[in-house]
């Protein structure tokens, strides 16, 4: 909702599956950037990993909830062991 305020169109949404609606419209619209708060993006992870490595848009982004920064993220190193399936040393 605070993202509504800076002029910001959004969807709210309640459950994991409204998320994941959300999600696949916003893929299909051809949105260019998702702000998702990471409490929800938790509860979605398969979903938006398919979106992240199997799409060129929209480019995902997890910004903290109401509760602040979670304690610890996705590393850049899972991310990229993820999308090419190869490990970095």
């Amino acid at each position: 909702m605070g993202f509504r305020f800076a002029g910001l169109p959004g969807t709210v949404v309640q459950t994991p599956q409204e998320a994941v609606e959300a999600l696949r419209f916003s893929v299909q619209r051809g949105d260019g950037v998702l702000l998702i708060p990471e409490p929800v993006a938790e509860g979605i992870r398969e979903e938006i990993d398919a979106v992240r490595f199997g799409e060129a848009l929209p480019l995902i982004v997890e910004v903290p909830g109401r509760e602040g920064p979670r304690a610890e993220g996705p590393s850049l190193y899972r991310l990229i062991r993820d999308a090419v399936g190869i490990e970095l040393k």
